[in-house]
């Protein structure tokens, strides 16, 4: 008679039965780690110097780099001062509500 001896998947093998659990459990960063690689391709497509007036100040020879990380800064800080103004708003409003 044959005897059998139980066969073991190998390490790979078994990895990929747990593949796509992060994912399925982390769908907002991963969609924040592909914003961050995108951004850096954007980003790093734009070195060239260039020029900007902004009201009476002319700056001149300013990497786009700069102008674009500065610009990307500032956009996520409103943003997020925007969001965070909007839930002390909504909870204020919860909680005035439960009072009545």
């Amino acid at each position: 008679m044959e005897e059998r001896s139980e066969h073991k998947p190998s390490t790979l093998a078994r990895g990929g039965k747990t593949t796509g659990r992060w994912l399925v459990a982390h769908p907002i960063g991963a969609l924040q780690i592909l914003a961050v690689i995108l951004v850096g391709i954007i980003v790093l497509q734009n070195l060239e110097p260039t020029s900007i007036d902004i009201l009476f100040w002319t700056l001149v020879d300013i990497p786009k780099l700069l102008l674009l990380l500065a610009s990307m800064l500032a956009g996520g800080l409103i943003w997020e001062l925007l969001r965070r103004s909007l839930l002390r708003r909504r909870k204020g409003g919860a909680a005035a509500q439960e009072q009545q």
